[in-house]
């Protein structure tokens, strides 16, 4: 399964990337206002994947909205844009969600790199820490959890297409939430 969905989503992983704010954070870049938004994109990315997941996954949890929404409340910035992607991606099924998961838990490791890059941001350095962009290894721990998951579990080929199906659609969806621009939010730089 794992390598199923590594390799149906390989490429629109590395287009998300290359558009995505964060690149700015990589690059010492980002203002505030970008960073204010890349937040909020990500807020709405995995608040909605995470409220999916959760409706057919027993005993799983992702705490990442709730972290981004802290950092959103600190900063003053209004998520009510969120209504506006609510029924852009739906979940029917078990199998469904353990390929969103897949691109929800499997982003720990690049949030972790970006965090240890946020110090050097000028425009962001003299913020509260983050609860999301915190540089803590224990964020790693679900990625590490859902991967045993995984590989103690079978797995037909229709479930791993079905799965490899929904975690394109997954990345799909947070691309199009990465598309929300400053123009489409209001909030002060």
């Amino acid at each position: 399964m794992l390598k199923n969905l590594r390799e149906a989503t390989r490429q629109l992983h590395e287009e998300i990337e290359q558009d995505n704010l964060a690149a700015k954070i990589m690059s010492h870049e980002i203002s505030l206002g970008e960073y204010k938004l890349l937040l909020l994109q990500n807020y709405i990315a995995y608040k909605i994947t995470e409220e999916q997941i959760s409706s057919h996954l027993d005993n799983w949890k992702s705490d990442k909205s709730l972290r981004l929404k802290k950092d959103l409340e600190f900063l003053n910035v209004d998520t009510s844009v969120l209504v506006g992607f609510n029924n852009r991606f739906k979940i029917s099924n078990k199998t469904e969600a353990l390929g969103a998961t897949y691109v929800v838990e499997g982003s720990a490791l690049g949030a972790l790199q970006i965090s240890k890059e946020l110090p050097h941001c000028q425009s962001v350095a003299k913020l509260d820490k983050p609860h999301y962009f915190n540089a803590e290894r224990n964020s790693m721990e679900a990625w590490n959890s859902f991967l045993k998951r995984l590989r103690n579990s079978e797995f037909s080929e229709e479930e791993k297409s079905i799965a490899a199906q929904k975690a394109q659609e997954t990345f799909r969806f947070f691309g199009e939430v990465f598309k929300l621009d400053i123009t489409a939010v209001n909030f002060q730089e």
